[in-house]
């Protein structure tokens, strides 16, 4: 049996707005397993980004517990730096414009009060691809790659067993995009670090994760491995967010919108919620929330699954 290091729960994380409140995250239970990446993809507003939070300790459950290596995160937020790096969407925001690369990389290091913290800055800076002669330098005179390299060393300079990567690549060149995801993918060859990818970035998830979690409004829809989910989608949200991926066949030809809209997050919604933009629903969709359908290494909650590719 694989070893997890993160498990959740049923999580449920609720904001309370005018008019009501909003489940932001419905009862999602998943593990990641040692040395794993285990992607969450979604449009915005599915609950994703949430999540992340709180498995950081940065929103509180409702219910539902959420346990880094045996420890629920809500007993112990002093230690959760030690055990969980985070790499956020944008690099030049993570980073303090006045401090210095030396500086930045160091924090945490000298907050937990680690010995021999110059040695590992160089280790840090070697591994993630920077040369030593840029630590003196500030934010704004590095490129976006080199800032993302700096905020990767910093996630990992107290050696987390889980790194979070929060759309690690949204903000970069393309090109860029492949040299940050080979170099997330040598770090966990090496050290055996988990990653929780998170991203709408359907390629770089099919390249970079071992499995894919697909969340809509706030639920976890369809899951498995990877290149099984991309290769036969069985929930009708998860093929559509995969058809509307562009590839080479696809130049010139505008993918096919979902109909209907997105329920008002306020309501309690009876049966299934993606019924209002499903093709595929049928009378029971109605009333019945769809169970989960355990099929080959998937499980899926629909009650009239896409039919599966040839």
């Amino acid at each position: 049996m694989p070893e997890a290091v993160l498990e959740v729960n049923d999580a449920v994380v609720e904001f309370h707005v005018p008019g009501g409140v909003i489940r932001a995250v419905d009862g999602v239970s998943f593990q990641l397993n040692v040395g794993e990446t285990l992607a969450i993809v979604g449009e915005s507003g599915c609950g994703k980004t949430t999540l992340a939070k709180a498995i950081l300790g940065l929103e509180p459950l409702k219910s539902g517990s959420i346990v880094l290596r045996g420890e629920p995160v809500s007993q112990n937020l002093k230690g959760l730096a030690e055990r969980v790096g985070m790499v956020w969407q944008d690099p030049y925001a993570s980073l303090d414009p006045r401090w210095r690369i030396k500086r930045a990389i160091e924090e945490p290091l000298r907050i937990h009060h680690r010995k021999n913290v110059d040695e590992r800055l160089e280790e840090l800076t070697n591994e993630v691809g920077l040369d030593s002669s840029l630590h003196n330098r500030f934010p704004h005179q590095l490129s976006g790659g080199q800032r993302q390299r700096v905020a990767i060393a910093r996630a990992l300079a107290l050696r987390p067993p889980i790194v979070l990567c929060d759309e690690p690549t949204a903000a970069l060149d393309l090109s860029i995009r492949a040299q940050i995801l080979n170099l997330l993918k040598e770090i966990q060859a090496k050290h055996q670090v988990s990653f929780l990818y998170i991203s709408h970035d359907l390629t770089t998830v099919r390249f970079i994760a071992d499995r894919t979690i697909v969340m809509y409004l706030g639920r976890i829809v369809e899951a498995g491995e990877t290149k099984q989910l991309f290769a036969n989608p069985r929930h009708p949200y998860t093929r559509a967010l995969i058809d509307s991926v562009p590839t080479l066949e696809k130049i010139g030809v505008m993918p096919k919108v979902l109909p209907g809209e997105i329920p008002d997050p306020r309501l309690r919604i009876t049966g299934c919620r993606f019924r209002s933009r499903c093709s595929n629903r049928i009378e029971k969709c109605v009333t019945v929330d769809p169970p989960p359908t355990s099929e080959d290494s998937r499980v899926y909650f629909c009650h009239n699954p896409a039919a599966k590719r040839a």
